[in-house]
């Protein structure tokens, strides 16, 4: 396809079936959480060796014995440099110690860091494979087929050749550059036995632009081999041979290609770094997520596609923007209703895992207590006027809400454990917590809210989760799982309403209402 009609097209078809191609790009976003699970289990593995070993008492024992003064003017001396800390002979520096020293463990240590590297592997492999669905969310859409059906049976079929494709691609990654090291080290060595270090320092610098364009090269090759996966329906050798095919067949092609994603990169790294200057990087995630890989997947498989099938196809929607958006969050809120009606065994164990990680926490210090009383007045916390925390605290939550709902499609292993460490972390404050009618008036107003809608961010996991063990059991089919995903999709947008109103309750109205018992 013509890169013009191919631009043509992705806009397009983007704009007109948006809300059918992004259930599957969000359900993408979640595997960061179910790789995080490892990581978390191995913390709280490791938590259970320290207390096993003892160590967990002299943790305590050295936080009580923290000075709550003297933490509070590091504080101020690390938010201000012009303030005057404390004396140095005064500072925590035995019970800093003793707790790096109690959590120094090699038993522990070992466990966090297999957990770590585990759930390495298992992001790699899960993004591969998921990968394969949003690729072929973007073809249907392109071809007018229903996206997320697409995306769901495209899942199945091609998440095993996605994978290897990726574990291809990162293989000749590290063969390169183990390559290039070894020849460095060579060098260097060489040269230092010699006498010649400047000039295998020069020599080494020569190398470095020939391990660039080796990677370079191998990144070029790989470009259009998911879409030739796709496309073409073959394997992923096939589909690497393919793809790089295509770049011999249609260089011109191929280069304005790198153009526009390049400048697209740019662009996006713009953005990100003007609302990074506001705080508002997790809007910068939201719109990489939402709006920059759905329209270079929509190009790419367009500009690859020979067969004539989406040539000169334009598909408008003549719908305002208003009345589309109006429509939209009117769906969500209905199928948000509807949903919750449906399904009080799920919210009931939701809330259920929430409660007994809020109680886990607040018990794991055993008493110990610390001043948490927020320095100044607390209805100046955020600001005069804080919309950057407004906007950072609504998209945070709600792609907290994204990834804890479709992350329930991994057996609702990561959504149980995502609401446990919430849960944990809510409890850790309020028990350690000197002054709880202050923490509970700067943390209920919004919880009203917000929790809720956690929870049932939480219900739609372990929905999900049965829903994907009924497909791998052959109860349902393929259409019967995009309809699901379909559906939460539009549960998640009714969520994100409650989330924007808990949010604003956090940002504008709870340090006032903080302020009322400072």
């Amino acid at each position: 396809m013509k890169v013009t009609d191919a631009i043509d097209a992705a806009l397009s078809t983007y704009v007109a079936k948006l809300t059918s191609i992004l259930p599957f790009y969000l359900l993408g976003s979640s595997v960061g959480l179910v790789a995080r699970v490892f990581p978390l289990v191995g913390l709280f593995v490791a938590y259970l060796v320290l207390e096993a070993q003892g160590r967990m008492d002299e943790v305590r024992e050295a936080i009580a014995g923290l000075d709550p003064e003297v933490v509070e003017e590091l504080e101020a001396a690390e938010d201000d440099p012009t303030t005057t800390a404390t004396d140095p002979e005064e500072l925590p520096t035995g019970e800093l110690e003793t707790i790096a020293e109690a959590l120094f463990s090699l038993e522990a240590i070992a466990v966090v860091s297999l957990s770590v590297l585990v759930g390495v592997v298992v992001y790699v492999v899960l993004a591969a494979a998921v990968r394969a669905g949003e690729i072929h969310t973007a073809y249907a859409g392109l071809e007018e087929r229903p996206p997320v059906h697409a995306g769901v049976s495209g899942f199945f079929r091609d998440a095993v050749s996605f994978v290897g494709l990726r574990l291809i691609q990162i293989a000749l990654y590290l063969a390169v550059t183990v390559l290039y090291g070894l020849v460095l080290f060579v060098v260097v060595l060489s040269g230092a036995e010699g006498g010649l270090g400047l000039l295998a320092l020069a020599l080494a610098v020569v190398l470095a632009p020939i391990w660039l364009l080796a990677i370079l090269a191998i990144a070029a090759v790989f470009v259009f081999a998911p879409q030739a996966i796709v496309v073409d329906r073959v394997g992923a050798i096939a589909g690497l041979k393919r793809g790089a095919g295509f770049i011999r067949r249609r260089p011109g092609a191929f280069f304005v290609y790198v153009l526009i994603a390049i400048g697209l990169t740019v662009a996006a790294a713009v953005v990100g770094s003007l609302l990074a200057v506001f705080d508002l990087t997790q809007v910068a995630t939201l719109l990489g997520i939402v709006l920059l890989t759905p329209f270079v997947d929509l190009l790419k498989t367009g500009i690859y596609d020979e067969s004539g099938r989406i040539a000169d196809r334009s598909i408008r929607d003549e719908r305002t923007l208003r009345a589309r958006t109006r429509g939209a969050f009117a769906r969500g809120w209905g199928t948000l209703w509807s949903f919750t009606r449906d399904s009080p065994g799920a919210l009931a164990a939701s809330f259920g895992l929430f409660g007994v990680g809020m109680v886990g926490g607040y018990l794991a210090l055993g008493g110990v207590t610390v001043d948490t009383t927020p320095p100044g007045d607390p209805t100046e916390i955020f600001g005069v006027f804080p919309l950057d925390v407004f906007v950072t605290i609504a998209v945070n939550n709600w792609l907290v809400g994204v990834d804890t709902a479709f992350a329930g499609f991994a057996f609702g292993v990561p959504t149980a454990v995502n609401l446990l460490f919430n849960g944990v972390i809510v409890g850790l404050v309020a028990g350690v917590s000197a002054d709880l009618v202050l923490v509970a008036a700067l943390i209920v107003p919004h919880a009203l809210i917000e929790l809720p809608a956690i929870a049932i961010a939480g219900a739609l996991g372990f929905h999900l989760a049965g829903v994907g063990w009924n497909r791998l059991r052959g109860r349902i089919d393929d259409r019967d799982v995009a309809g699901e995903i379909d559906r939460a999709f539009w549960v998640l947008v009714g969520l994100l309403i409650l989330f924007v109103i808990a949010s604003f309750v956090e940002a504008f109205l709870t340090p006032r209402i903080g302020g009322l018992f400072f």
